[in-house]
């Protein structure tokens, strides 16, 4: 039987160098860019909600004996929110389980932005080369569009 190969551009990217914790992404993908650029803008909202909730939170001074914020269950609460929310829209974008493999079961901030941060250039580069590849397309028939004109 032929075959045929065909390249979807999808990524695949061990965590910490692991080949039993790998996930994998097209981000030439149109389906997946709408995906990741809804879940970017509703990162912004929902971090103006997070930044509110949590200066109420800290604006609560108040301490027991031992110097812990009374509200500390609260704190933790959201935080654990936030982590929760974050994994599950992870997960909506780059499919189910990308979380679990690549953070476990471990809730931190800083593994977020490490993963963001990570998956950004193959991300950025694939949406630059569609950019560049379509800007061409249209710069070709502007230019032939300008060049029928000039001869009539």
């Amino acid at each position: 039987m032929d075959s045929i190969r065909i390249d979807t551009g999808a990524k695949r990217i061990a965590i910490n160098g692991d080949p039993t914790r790998v996930i994998e992404f097209n981000p030439k993908d149109v389906l997946f860019a709408e995906k990741y650029y809804q879940m970017v803008g509703e990162f912004q909202s929902k971090q103006e909600d997070y930044s509110t909730r949590a200066e109420v939170l800290e604006a609560d001074a108040e301490v027991d004996e031992i110097g812990l914020p009374l509200n500390t269950q609260e704190r933790l609460a959201l935080f654990r929110e936030i982590c929760d929310w974050t994994k599950e829209k992870i997960d909506q974008v780059f499919g189910a389980g990308t979380s679990e493999k690549a953070f476990g079961e471990a809730l931190n901030f800083d593994m977020f932005v490490q993963f963001f941060e990570g998956v950004k250039p193959f991300i950025e580069e694939s949406r630059s080369e569609k950019v560049q590849k379509y800007s061409k397309v249209v710069a070709d028939r502007k230019k032939i569009e300008s060049d029928k004109a000039i001869m009539d």
